[in-house]
């Protein structure tokens, strides 16, 4: 990772930082902002990985899989732009099913990075288990608004505090002759 790439992700990680303790302070317009946000992410996460996948990844190793992973984040962006009108208890648990599935992503990934020998695995596996105990605290405060706020907000700050992790951890670099 490049000396930009690494202060360009401690400046985003700071702002999550500030973003999630703005919003604990009004948790009442805190989750509708919440949802549209994570509609917005996940239509453009998913509109980055299909255009990735049509200008590169046609014919790479593994380039289905990033097709297939762009179509979910589009449906799920899409899903919750249509759920926003809808009751907050069908919200949280799409919030819960939207952080289940990176959960399952992020495990997934850490896991063939294990299995590569690469050591970000450890990185990826917190992430994943984090999102894990995202997904099961939001379930189970369901009643509650406030509290999935507070929940997804101490999440934010976690997966920030991991970036920032893995911004300054050295990475090595492979000379192929």
């Amino acid at each position: 990772m490049s000396k930009t790439r690494r202060l360009w992700n401690i400046i985003v990680a700071v702002l999550m930082i500030q973003a999630a303790l703005l919003l604990m302070l009004v948790p009442d317009a805190a989750f509708i902002l919440i949802v549209v946000f994570l509609s917005l992410v996940l239509t453009f996460k998913g509109l980055k990985f299909l255009i990735y996948y049509l200008t590169h990844a046609q014919h790479m190793v593994g380039g289905k899989w990033l097709m297939l992973v762009g179509l979910v984040m589009l449906d799920m962006g899409g899903l919750a732009m249509v759920l926003i009108e809808q009751a907050p208890s069908i919200m949280i648990v799409y919030v819960a099913g939207v952080h289940l599935v990176y959960a399952v992503l992020g495990i997934a990934r850490a896991v063939t990075n294990k299995g590569d020998g690469n050591t970000g695995w450890k990185i990826d596996l917190a992430q994943g288990i984090g999102n894990l105990i995202l997904a099961a605290l939001c379930l189970i405060f369901i009643h509650h608004v406030e509290i999935p706020v507070f929940i997804y907000c101490a999440g934010v700050i976690y997966s920030a505090i991991l970036k920032i992790i893995a911004s300054c951890k050295r990475t090595a670099i492979v000379y192929v002759q």
